[in-house]
This record gives C-alpha cells, structure tokens and sequence, in this order.
C-alpha cells in the first residue's frame, strides 16, 4: 500500500482525502483538481483506465463501467506497470475536472461576441 501511495503523492497537484470514513468502504483517496483518480482500502485499490484497460484485462484484471479497475492489494502488477496505471488515472480524471473550466471560458466568449455583435 505505501508504494500506491508513494506513486500518487509524486504526481503533480495531488492531495490526499478519505472517502466513506467510518465504514466497511472506507479508503484513502488521491485527488487532483477535486477529482479522484486512486481509491485505496485495506483490500484493494481502484483507479480508472482507458488505453491501458486491455492489459488490465490481459493481467486478469476485471475493467468495470467507465474503465474503472479494482486491484485486490496482494495481486498487484509489477511496480512499473502500476506506476503506469496510477499515472494514466491521474491523467484522465486531471482532464475530467479541467472541462468544467474550459466550458465557462468558451460560454464567456461566446457571450461577450454576443454583445459584441449588437
């Protein structure tokens, strides 16, 4: 476990939380932008993949909705790969909680020609 979380911690703009705190599903979280890429408990991880999921799945990985992966903690893939694995997470979800703010810019814009144009 300290080896996901020493992975997470050295990617750029991650903060740690806890997720369902009190209960069976509680686990760590690594967040970038508000948004959680790894999800670790005391059995498993989980962390979300897209390009990667098809060696998930060749691992014996199950890839669920959304390229959601869960790792059970004492069948991980090498460390190299999981480093990967965290970092495409990171980077998919740093895009997810970027699009909000990219929606208000072009919304802006598109105002301001509006008024522009009058």
């Amino acid at each position: 476990m300290k080896a996901l979380a020493d992975i997470a911690l050295a990617l750029p703009d991650v903060t740690q939380g806890v997720a369902c705190a009190g209960t069976v599903l509680e686990s760590r979280t690594y967040c970038r932008g508000g948004k959680a890429f790894l999800f670790v408990s005391r059995k498993d991880a989980r962390l979300k993949l897209g390009a990667s999921a098809a060696d998930a799945t060749a691992r014996g990985f199950a890839v669920g909705a959304n390229g959601w992966v869960k790792l059970m903690l004492d069948v991980l893939p090498p460390v190299k790969v999981l480093a990967g694995w965290i970092a495409e997470s990171h980077a998919l979800l740093a895009g997810a909680a970027a699009q909000p703010a990219a929606a208000k810019k072009r919304a802006a814009k598109k105002t301001a020609a509006k008024k522009k144009a009058r």
